[in-house]
């Protein structure tokens, strides 16, 4: 008898931290498309990954601590299900050396009813602009294809995903409040002449969701160190960026829309960027019509030979095929306003091998595939 309740004293102790642990899930999306057509004047034909949603593998998990509060992480990363490999962290995040793991976010917090504190690589709140896209931020979208190109950080892409950052996330009622901070990729001083460790970020969200309406703003600011330079000059101003944008639900239609603008873009004084984007939705059957039209407007601000006004529409057809799998099938096309090859290279773009006194040509993509969420 004695052994006995030593044996099971014994896989007590082994078997608490197993109760212990967090309600894990696994969770994660696949998305595949075949393309065809041209993109940004070169052929492009072939198989891509991510035209509704970017596909991923995540692992979120939460412990209840008692009195209402719960520890949470999540840690997600990207891949590309055309060729199976990982996504890569891009622009000044990935100067940290090390191999690029969980690259869409990895955090840990607390929750409560006052809402989420959580510290890590996470969303900033300008990823979320789904609400007000008629194309729900998918990578067709001409919000988030004109967003990105212009190097804004207010767009559902990996220039709103911050490293270093602490995040606050409430909802109360039909009113959400978001927060972050990010230090940056260099917490450490160091000086040299430049200070080259101010590159701290910083966002905020106010948002309304009652019902049919939805209505949204969203404010972000970007500091750049005294060691960025654009052909040379340095370019240390702070990009600072806002966003407004609501939709409605009428039952036969959603019409989504906003607008949003960008000042002394990549730190560049001058550079202003204005891009607004209206859309609708329209239910038939078990599907959805989606049509949306963006346009921007990009200062010359003595780095381009003049003002520049991309343009992007984009028609889609989205099918559910059950509560997880989509079908799409759409066209987008992207009209750059006869921007030359290196004023696209000023703006962060790869020149393809293009000499840079070449106008880049159209966007015309025709897709058609297939998004599974498990």
């Amino acid at each position: 008898m004695q052994k006995k309740l030593i044996a099971l004293a014994v896989a007590g102790l082994v078997s608490a931290p197993v109760f212990a642990q967090s309600n894990i899930q696994i969770y994660g999306v696949a998305d595949a498309y075949m393309k065809y057509g041209d993109f940004m004047g070169d052929d492009a034909m072939g198989v891509d990954s991510g035209g509704l949603a970017g596909s991923r593998i995540g692992f979120r998990g939460e412990e209840d601590l008692g009195s209402g509060l719960k520890a949470v992480f999540l840690l997600e990363q990207g891949f590309n299900i055309d060729n199976g490999q990982s996504t890569a962290i891009s622009g000044a995040d990935s100067a940290q050396g090390g191999d690029d793991v969980f690259t869409r976010q990895a955090y840990v917090g607390l929750k409560g009813n006052f809402g989420q504190v959580a510290l890590g690589r996470q969303y900033a709140p300008g990823y979320f602009t789904g609400e007000y896209d008629a194309l729900l931020n998918a990578y067709v979208s001409p919000m988030s294809l004109l967003s990105n190109f212009t190097r804004l950080t207010i767009t559902p892409n990996s220039a709103a995903r911050w490293n270093n950052s602490v995040t606050y996330n409430g909802t109360f009622q039909s009113v959400s409040l978001s927060g972050i901070y990010s230090a940056g990729n260099r917490e450490t001083d160091v000086k040299n002449g430049d200070d080259n460790n101010d590159d701290d970020k910083y966002g905020v969200s106010l948002k309304y969701d009652n019902g049919p309406l939805k209505i949204g703003g969203i404010y972000q600011g970007i500091k750049f160190s005294g060691s960025n330079k654009i052909a040379g000059v340095k370019a240390d101003e702070t990009q600072k960026e806002w966003l407004i944008g609501a939709s409605y639900n009428f039952g036969m239609a959603t019409l989504a829309g906003s607008y949003q603008q960008g000042r002394d873009v990549l730190g560049w004084n001058g550079l202003d960027i204005d891009l607004w984007q209206v859309g609708v939705i329209v239910p038939v059957g078990a599907g959805n019509i989606h049509v949306a039209y963006a346009q921007g407007d990009v200062d010359k601000a003595d780095l381009l030979q003049d003002d520049v006004k991309p343009k992007s529409f984009t028609v889609a057809y989205t099918h559910a095929l059950s509560k997880r799998t989509t079908g799409y099938v759409g066209y987008t096309k992207v009209d750059y306003d006869d921007l030359l090859w290196s004023e696209a290279g000023v703006l962060g773009n790869n020149l393809n091998g293009h000499a840079g006194t070449e106008k880049v040509d159209d966007t015309d993509l025709f897709y058609v595939g297939i998004n599974h969420k498990f």
